[in-house]
């Protein structure tokens, strides 16, 4: 049996959901470093809806403005990070990715626990998301391609002890 690359669904729905969530919390963390003036005023609006106390659209508004640019573009760089890792298993089809990922998401800890800290920070139930999604994740590694180029080199290419032996003639 061999063993090709596929996308199965559950490799669909990780990745489209993974990149979604990249591709927003880009946007968000530019938002903030570009426009702070306008989500301030955009949060404040917050406070006239019944989805949020005022003093939860305070203590969001004190979190988000606490939080340098320098360290909303760590952010940034962690994002990109999941998203290549993502894009590289679901759409090349490569464990790569899942070694991407994984890094990324462990650099996503270390900058919101030990970079920008506070409130930010991970709490257990980010912690147990983030082991699950690279649980999820790994579960579909014997559908990509591997990542060693050791391991499997060339799907088609037959290895012989005898290196006079013609690989071809085998079979």
């Amino acid at each position: 049996m061999e063993n090709t690359p596929k996308r199965t669904p559950i490799l669909w729905i990780l990745g489209i959901l993974t990149m979604i969530d990249t591709f927003f919390s880009v946007i968000a963390y530019l938002s903030w470093i570009i426009a702070p003036d306008y989500m301030r005023q955009s949060s404040e609006m917050l406070k006239n809806t019944n989805l949020l106390t005022p003093d939860q659209v305070e203590q969001m508004l004190n979190l988000y403005s606490s939080i340098q640019n320098w360290q909303y573009l760590l952010l940034i760089l962690v994002c990109v990070a999941l998203f290549a890792g993502a894009f590289l298993m679901l759409v090349k089809l490569k464990g790569l990715g899942f070694h991407v990922y994984t890094i990324g998401k462990i650099t996503e800890f270390c900058v919101m626990n030990f970079v920008i800290g506070g409130m930010v920070a991970m709490d257990l139930n980010g912690v147990i998301m983030s082991v699950l999604w690279v649980l999820m994740y790994a579960t579909q590694l014997r559908y990509l391609e591997p990542f060693d180029p050791k391991d499997n080199a060339s799907p088609n290419q037959n290895y012989s002890q005898n290196p006079f032996e013609n690989p071809q003639s085998n079979e």
